[in-house]
This record gives C-alpha cells, sequence and structure tokens, in this order.
C-alpha cells in the first residue's frame, strides 16, 4: 500500500475512533477538513450534493476498511475501529490520531465537523481541496 492510501486510511481510522460516528457524513467531512490542512494529500473529487460534502474517493476507502474488517458497525450503530496492523499500523494511527488532535482541536462533535466542512466547501471557488 502506498503512503498517501495508508495516511488517509489512518485518518479515517482516526476520525472514527475519535468521534465514533453514527453517519459517513461525519467522517467524509472530518477528512475533508483534515486534507485541506495537510500537505501532499490532495483529492480531487470532492461534490457538494445539497446537503454535505461527499468523496467517492473516500467511501472507496471507508468501503475496503469495512471490508477488511478494520472498521466495523456497532450493535447501536456506531462505526469502530479494530486494529490490524496489516492494514493500519498502530504507528500510524497515532500519527494520525495526533493531527487529527491538531487539525479538529477546535470540533467536539460530528454535527461540528459537518457544518464546519460545508462552510469551508461553499468558501472555495472551486470546491476542490489541495
Amino acid at each position: 500500500m502506498g503512503e498517501k492510501e495508508s495516511k488517509i486510511n489512518s485518518y479515517i481510522a482516526g476520525v472514527v475512533q475519535k468521534y465514533l460516528p453514527k453517519h459517513e457524513e461525519i467522517i467524509h467531512s472530518g477528512i475533508f477538513l483534515v486534507l485541506s490542512k495537510e500537505e501532499g494529500l490532495e483529492l480531487p473529487d470532492w461534490y457538494y450534493n445539497g446537503y454535505s460534502v461527499i468523496s467517492e474517493t473516500i467511501s472507496c476507502f471507508l468501503q475496503n476498511l469495512c471490508k477488511s474488517r478494520t472498521v466495523t458497525f456497532s450493535g447501536d450503530g456506531l462505526y469502530q475501529i479494530t486494529v490490524d496492523d496489516e492494514v493500519i499500523s498502530a504507528e500510524d494511527l497515532e500519527k494520525a490520531t495526533q493531527n487529527l488532535e491538531m487539525f479538529l482541536a477546535d470540533y467536539e462533535t460530528g454535527i461540528q465537523i459537518v457544518k464546519e466542512a460545508n462552510r469551508v466547501f461553499k468558501s472555495s471557488s472551486i470546491g476542490v481541496v489541495g
């Protein structure tokens, strides 16, 4: 797995671990905000669907993490992470978690992340992060 893919997987897992989201929108929005601050991880396929910031690329990454059982859905409807060094190393997850603490320090809840992602996206002239 390449460095870019490994970083994205780690960030997705970090958002899941930190915010325990029920909705993919929180994961997408959190990654959108992170990628607006993380150099070298440009993803040009963000689009606005009238309600939220969603990325086909992040959907594919999340789907692959679910297929590998690295990210699962709990009985109470929350995404949760199972650490698996073959998919995401503990070191990569720790680094991503530290970056998330820095990049998303102002947001205590998933809805705050979603609102900020929508604001940032709408203020972008072409809707592309990076």
